[in-house]
């Protein structure tokens, strides 16, 4: 890990200096570039309870931690050259986060070059946070992951959201606020008549356990309203011995704001297609019932710098008995621009087949309900 750091570092460093050593040299003198160094500290403490358990943990409240390097280059004519190095930071314990399970993922959070124009858009390629992750700060009013409804019905507290589980079972939706993608190449497209969009592929690199992802997305801005859609395919895998091939999957999800007023109103909906597309060993796939997430949520600005927040949710699982509704509420308050205080509350229910988890809670008996209960600070640079 300090290897990678050294050496992200020095790469950075050397671009630099090679920009600093072609100003004054011709035509190269007339383009411009900067480095900016970014962060965020993110630490809450939470207080979980369900099924006569209790745990407090020390955990990321809502933006995550992070530490960013961003490289921008004007090539003249409305083009620039761009790259981003960015790596989350558990904030508790020092050590990495957002890796989706892979220990040696440094750059977690995004490592991309992008061209970027003026007048025809970006072309950006690596690990990056695409359309999904991109349309839940439009349509989340807490942006608490950890506590409000859009974060806890869409992870189901699964490491891996919208994975096959290969039970039978539901991992909750690849249409998630902690989604990234790698091997990724994206377009995004500028914003006209208050319209944008945005596609991105994913390779698998040939693995035959990793589905290849397409994400397409499209949304509409007119002063306070949002409107927006999300549709993200995977594909097939062939498995292994020990790893079940999949289908095919597809995901949607349409989202309204409205950021004005007394009360701010927010509404999602999200398809998932098939709970588990594992195959099974008769051909057919473990688990081909839908599911969906219907979310509602509104904002209630009480002070220039305080805010309540609260989201509703109902997930429908498709299955006998395993439906549950997630309710959050929270109050937020900005100590500066770049400081904010947060103090938070969550309960989910479920029916009796039903063992969802509300984060890092305890694993529920079947059926019964998680309470949780989260205080905070948030520190951007």
């Amino acid at each position: 890990m300090k290897t990678k750091l050294i050496i992200g570092m020095t790469a950075l460093g050397a671009i630099s200096m090679a920009q600093a050593q072609t100003q004054g040299t011709g035509q190269l003198a007339a383009s411009s570039s900067t480095v900016r160094i970014y962060g965020t500290a993110d630490l809450a403490i939470a207080h979980y309870r369900t099924s006569g358990q209790s745990k407090t943990a020390m955990h990321a409240g809502g933006a995550g931690s992070r530490i960013g390097f961003f490289s921008s280059e004007d090539l003249g004519g409305g083009l620039k050259a761009n790259a981003r190095l960015e790596a989350g930071v558990n904030m508790d314990s020092g050590t990495s986060s957002s890796t989706n399970g892979a220990a040696n993922r440094f750059w977690s959070r995004q490592a991309y070059v992008e061209l970027e124009s003026r007048s025809w858009g970006a072309i950006r390629a690596g690990r990056q946070e695409g359309p999904t992750y991109n349309f839940f700060p439009k349509f989340d009013p807490m942006l608490l992951p950890a506590m409000d409804a859009w974060g806890v019905l869409t992870t189901l507290g699964s490491p891996a959201p919208g994975s096959a589980s290969g039970k039978g079972t539901s991992s909750g939706f690849l249409i998630n606020p902690t989604q990234r993608t790698e091997n990724t190449l994206a377009y995004i497209s500028p914003r006209l008549s208050g319209v944008q969009a945005k596609l991105s592929y994913s390779l698998n690199e040939g693995s035959t356990t990793q589905p290849k992802l397409f994400e397409a997305s499209v949304d509409y801005k007119t002063g306070p309203l949002t409107l927006g859609a999300l549709l993200v395919k995977s594909s097939s895998t062939s498995g292994t011995a020990s790893v079940p091939a999949t289908r095919s999957n597809t995901e949607y999800a349409l989202g309204a704001s409205y950021k004005s007023g007394p009360i701010q109103p927010y509404f999602t909906y999200i398809h998932r297609d098939a709970a588990d597309p594992s195959v099974g060993s008769g051909g057919g796939v473990l688990n081909g019932n839908s599911e969906s997430v219907k979310l509602v949520g509104a904002v209630i600005p009480v002070s220039e710098r305080g805010n309540v927040r609260m989201t509703l949710g109902k997930y429908s699982s498709g299955t006998q008995d395993s439906d549950a509704t997630s309710y959050g509420l929270a109050y937020t308050y900005d100590v500066s621009r770049s400081v904010m205080l947060m103090a938070a509350v969550t309960r989910l229910t479920q029916d009796g087949s039903s063992r969802w988890p509300v984060f890092q809670s305890p694993i529920p008996n079947a059926g019964n309900a998680v309470n949780g209960i989260i205080v905070g600070i948030t520190s951007r640079f």
